[in-house]
């Protein structure tokens, strides 16, 4: 069994040790490899991106998609990419967002949409998660997908503990990563059982 993990520095596990992240954790658990393909800073994009090109390589027995806060995007500047988000941004990443949410929304739910199509067609089961939550009716629009986003509802079971006890004062702590790993078996045994 091997398995694939999308996302931001959560899942990259900035501020830990690689023993304590919680893709290595789950990895532990299941005895398997998982693929760590998460970029600190990166966006919905490039995690599309990410699983595409693992998709042309190997194909994983199960995807972890964290996607990341949606208030982000690539910009490219001779040819390399920038990761913005609100904390480092450009003129035209806040000309964007003065325009309307839905500029950083629709991109961020279509790349969601088209990463749970290509595993479905490709028989991968994919777990979705946000560690954070969203407003309802971009919910409702992956809901109308047949796609569940695992967000932090704040509610026994349905949270993701943060913090900002890591190594570097500002990602999350060991602990963090802990009950993100078990609420992840939980999530994973449901999907592959």
């Amino acid at each position: 069994m091997k398995g694939l993990a999308l996302g931001c520095s959560h899942t990259a596990g900035v501020g830990v040790s690689a023993t304590e992240r919680y893709v290595s954790l789950l990895s532990t658990h299941y005895n398997c490899e998982i693929i760590n393909t998460a970029v600190p800073g990166g966006n919905a994009e490039n995690c599309l991106k990410q699983l595409v090109a693992q998709l042309r390589e190997e194909t994983p027995d199960f995807v972890i998609a964290q996607w990341p806060n949606p208030i982000r995007r690539t910009l490219w500047i001779n040819d390399k990419p920038q990761y913005e988000t609100i904390q480092s941004s450009s003129t035209t990443f806040h000309l964007l967002l003065k325009s309307g949410i839905d500029n950083f929304m629709q991109p961020w739910l279509q790349y969601i949409i088209t990463a749970d199509t290509l595993c479905t067609l490709a028989g991968i089961k994919i777990v979705h998660i946000m560690l954070e939550d969203l407003d309802a009716k971009f919910v409702d629009v992956l809901n109308n997908n047949n796609i569940t986003l695992h967000r932090d509802l704040k509610q026994p079971g349905k949270t993701w503990l943060f913090d900002s006890a890591g190594a570097d004062n500002l990602h999350h702590s060991p602990q963090c990563h802990a009950q993100w790993a078990e609420r992840l078996i939980g999530l994973l045994n449901e999907h592959t059982t």
